[in-house]
């Protein structure tokens, strides 16, 4: 009977991640035909759909390890809804700082697309983030460092994959904008950084679901609600 739950469990979680998968691809298939260029800047010449069915695949296999070896979960019920909650209460605190930060250090005018193809935008991108800069290399750190997990306990080693992990995003981040050596780049570092830990850890704490609501909250602050408002207010 155990054995048949735990079955059981792992089919609702994975249904949730292939459901989540799912919304993204349809989002990608409605915004395909006028926005593809939206989709070049962070996919190169790399079909959109292609590229979320490769990265749902890898983040499925890569969340099976990540089970398997520390714990993580796709998905927690009624644990989901605190993690969400949670999220929520985090990404509305640093979404405060980073809308100040654009009034001095001045984020570039297109830096966000446009309402409403945003509105489908960022969760697809969003969804494939998750799976490029946490759960893949969280996945890959943990085969690679689970040697060391007897000797310093499974705790610790999930920990210093996630300080790893929460490196990557900020770092791809400030490269991506061309401009490293300024106050903006280090002021974007240094908050995206802090943004993947909490993720990372709300991650730890709940799921994957829980990790990715953070995101989208934060873009719906970010990317889509100040996005409409600093076109006017800024410039």
């Amino acid at each position: 009977m155990d054995l048949m739950n735990q079955q059981l469990d792992r089919r609702w979680q994975y249904a949730a991640y292939f459901t989540l998968s799912l919304m993204a691809l349809i989002s990608i298939a409605i915004l395909l035909p006028s926005s593809r260029a939206y989709f070049r800047r962070f996919f190169g010449n790399a079909h959109p759909l292609l590229v979320v069915i490769v990265a749902s695949v890898l983040g499925a296999a890569a969340l099976g390890v990540l089970r398997a070896r520390g714990g993580f979960e796709i998905l927690k019920g009624q644990m989901t809804l605190r993690g969400i909650a949670l999220s929520a209460g985090f990404a509305t605190l640093l979404a405060v700082p980073i809308v100040i930060a654009d009034f001095f250090l001045r984020y570039p005018k297109d830096t966000n697309v446009p309402v409403p193809q945003a509105l489908l935008f960022y969760p697809a991108v969003g969804f494939v983030a998750e799976i490029v800069f946490h759960v893949l290399p969280l996945a890959l750190l943990m085969l690679a460092l689970s040697p060391l997990a007897q000797r310093f306990g499974i705790e610790r080693i999930v920990w210093l994959g996630i300080l790893l992990v929460a490196v990557l995003e900020p770092t791809f981040q400030t490269l991506f904008e061309g401009s490293v050596f300024t106050w903006r780049a280090a002021y974007t570092w240094i908050h995206v950084f802090a943004i993947a830990v909490l993720q990372l850890y709300v991650f730890r704490r709940f799921d994957f679901v829980s990790m990715y609501s953070f995101r989208l909250i934060y873009y719906a602050y970010w990317h889509i609600l100040w996005g409409v408002v600093r076109l006017k207010v800024l410039f």
